[in-house]
């Protein structure tokens, strides 16, 4: 059974990735039977785990199925999928109580296991998509509050600014390729953004942008940069529950110093 409200949070960020998805296929005749393994694998351990806890699916595993299908090398090896994609989906979020309940975003997790484990295939370096075809997505999910604002404004502002004290272009992990910008595009808005992973506080997700962004910057030095986004992601999302706990104890600090203030005032 499908979950109530799954048109109004899952579909439109699913439609977001058509265009992407579509321009890819025609350089990619692999794409579509690779998907269809994706969507097998993860609606097949979310059917799993929704049977042992009585709960329903959703459109999100469409979601995480494509991401991971666009993502992927062309040359990846269907069984690297396999494992990768079930590592990503299980202990990523299933074992947490699925969407919503855990602290690592699942594509992400995907994509760390592949790159450290798969070394012969080039995991970090991101499919070649046009700026142009991330477009809807930017519109989309910030429209719908599925990237929030904070996490993508601060991501964006950690990456060119880490870049300029380094003495790079501000630009460069963006434009380091004009293919490759559209990659990293939709890995910040459907990954770092994530609003389950990247904080729960307004600035606890500006802090995580900024985190995420900046650490992305520095490990691009050293790899492609969307390897290096995929890593930074990874790091923040461990953080990001100390993050707004430390935010919270700021406010909560600064409303009392108010409360003190007008009691005394």
């Amino acid at each position: 059974m499908m979950r109530p409200g799954l048109f109004r949070d899952d579909l439109p960020a699913l439609l977001a990735l058509l265009i992407p998805v579509i321009w890819r296929a025609q350089g990619d005749p692999w794409l579509g039977p690779r998907l269809a393994l994706c969507l097998i694998v993860v609606f097949g351990w979310q059917a799993l785990f929704a049977r042992l806890r009585g709960q329903g699916l959703s459109l999100h595993g469409a979601a995480t199925a494509a991401l991971v299908a666009l993502f992927v090398p062309d040359t990846a090896p269907h069984w690297q999928l396999v494992i990768g994609l079930s590592f990503g989906v299980v202990l990523g979020e299933a074992v947490f109580g699925g969407r919503g309940r855990s602290f690592v975003q699942p594509v992400v997790l995907t994509l760390a296991f592949l790159i450290f484990s798969f070394a012969d295939q080039p995991y970090r370096a991101g499919p070649e998509l046009p700026l142009w075809t991330a477009l809807p997505a930017v519109v989309v999910l910030i429209a719908t509050g599925q990237a929030p604002v904070g996490t993508v404004l601060g991501a964006a502002a950690g990456l060119a600014g880490l870049s300029w004290l380094t003495g790079a272009d501000p630009l460069a992990p963006l434009m380091s390729g004009a293919l490759m910008s559209g990659a990293l595009v939709l890995a910040v808005l459907y990954l770092t953004a994530d609003p389950v992973t990247s904080g729960a506080t307004a600035a606890g997700r500006w802090i995580c942008g900024l985190l995420a962004g900046g650490t992305a910057a520095l490990f691009a030095t050293a790899g492609p940069a969307f390897g290096a986004l995929v890593f930074a992601t990874l790091l923040t999302s461990v953080f990001a529950p100390l993050i707004d706990h430390l935010a919270l104890a700021v406010q909560v600090a600064r409303l009392r110093r108010r409360e003190r203030r007008l009691r005394h005032g």
